[in-house]
């Protein structure tokens, strides 16, 4: 735990002698430096201890219980400015004079509510604690005098500036390539746009926000990811079966996220955030990384007050690599079985496999009518033209040629991950 900046008020300060050899002669730290520095060596054995329950003598009923108690109680001291500051703290929680404390950094207060040590009086601590509520009302009101910002960035960055109503899913064929973000309903937008002011007051770099907006918008036309299929369910072009994981240190982040008590007041979307930390869809999607997410669960909370400040690693955005962020495992004890398809097609181009060359199918070069000629005239199979090829008689489609053809497309569509993956790519912030 870091000790705070002790430099005292100059009206605090005790005359400094210095000797000739440049050494100090007499001691230039208040007496309440002296207590936070005393303070800040008792929390760090509380950390050590995993000691952290250590308001509730100052706070609600455990308070007022002993309240005249705590007003009667004085300092063991003589020093007569350690004697005032506790008369005034115990004025101040009855209403009859200012707070000793006010003005001080939030750290030091920190200090000083948490310090159960003997330096400061109940009341002192009471004040204290005060002094840090008035100063999380100031910020929520400050919050709140940027949101209208946050909310213009936000219309800026996802929308090129007009809000448009909220698209409605399920995902189908024809809005694909409509802009993810359009999905975001009024919570989504309120939450995102609250982060735009925040990440700006931050000095972080508001790619972050808007590629967490991106994924967030998909998650919501693909009805919630409900139209989304895993992507842990593929194989490798030798038919070995392949899945996909966060790395470790993200994986842990996921964790902490998943099971830590923020997310059950955050204000992102329960569902969204076990979806995308899921590693069947979260794996393969870069949402500007998890360590960024866990921030805004975290500050978007009920436990919002008490977070760090974003630190100098979210100043610039990164693109990341699929295989920066995924770990690939093959497991060559799960295998497709041989593939029974005779024909196969690349580049609009179809041409026979080796199964297909083995069981004796041939294509015509001229016509592209699929047929095998080794059949016996009972069971010849009826010669059709696979798809693209220069075939005069479409009377006749097999299975294949349906599978082929494209040209109905469904009104709604199941969506792999990758197809996500593959937009991410190409967003520039």
């Amino acid at each position: 735990m870091a000790i705070p900046s002790l430099v005292p008020p100059d009206k605090e300060r005790v005359d400094t002698a210095i000797s000739m050899d440049g050494y100090l002669a007499t001691s230039s730290i208040s007496p309440l430096a002296r207590q936070l520095n005393e303070a800040a060596t008792r929390a760090e054995m509380r950390v050590d201890q995993k000691n952290t329950n250590t308001v509730d003598s100052i706070i609600d009923t455990h308070y007022l219980t002993n309240k005249a108690q705590h007003d009667a109680q004085i300092p063991n001291t003589t020093n007569p400015e350690l004697l005032a500051r506790a008369r005034q703290a115990t004025g101040f929680v009855n209403g009859v004079d200012s707070n000793p404390f006010k003005g001080l950094a939030r750290d030091q207060l920190d200090l000083i509510v948490h310090d159960e040590g003997g330096s400061f009086t109940i009341n002192e601590r009471r004040a204290a604690w005060e002094e840090v509520q008035s100063i999380r009302s100031t910020a929520v009101s400050s919050q709140k005098s940027i949101s209208v910002n946050g909310r213009d960035l936000m219309i800026s960055r996802l929308f090129h500036g007009s809000e448009p109503a909220i698209a409605q899913p399920p995902a189908t064929f024809y809005n694909m390539a409509q802009n993810p973000c359009d999905f975001l309903n009024s919570d989504d937008r309120n939450v995102i746009a609250d982060m735009f002011a925040y990440a700006q007051a931050e000095g972080a770099n508001l790619a972050h926000v808007t590629q967490l907006a991106v994924v967030l918008g998909d998650y919501r036309r693909s009805s919630d990811g409900s139209q989304t299929v895993g992507g842990n369910n593929g194989y490798d072009a030798d038919g070995y079966r392949v899945t996909f994981d966060f790395k470790k240190e993200e994986a842990q982040i996921a964790s902490r996220i998943l099971n830590g008590s923020a997310i059950n007041s955050t204000r992102i979307d329960q569902g969204f955030l076990r979806y995308i930390l899921h590693p069947d869809h979260g794996a393969f999607t870069n949402i500007g990384g998890i360590p960024f997410l866990e921030r805004m669960v975290n500050k978007f909370s009920n436990e919002g007050d008490d977070q760090p400040p974003l630190g100098s690693e979210f100043a610039a955005f990164k693109k990341i690599n699929f295989e920066d962020y995924a770990v690939r495992t093959t497991n060559k004890a799960i295998r497709l079985p041989p593939d029974k398809s005779v024909a196969t097609v690349t580049n609009g181009v179809w041409s026979l496999t080796e199964y297909g060359k083995a069981s004796g199918y041939v294509i015509d070069s001229a016509t592209g009518k699929l047929s095998r000629p080794s059949d016996s005239p009972d069971e010849k199979t009826p010669q059709h033209s696979l798809p693209g090829a220069p075939a005069t008689d479409a009377a006749h489609r097999t299975i294949l040629d349906a599978l082929a053809d494209t040209r109905d497309q469904p009104a709604q569509r199941w969506i792999w991950p990758g197809h996500l993956f593959k937009m991410l790519r190409a967003f520039k912030p």
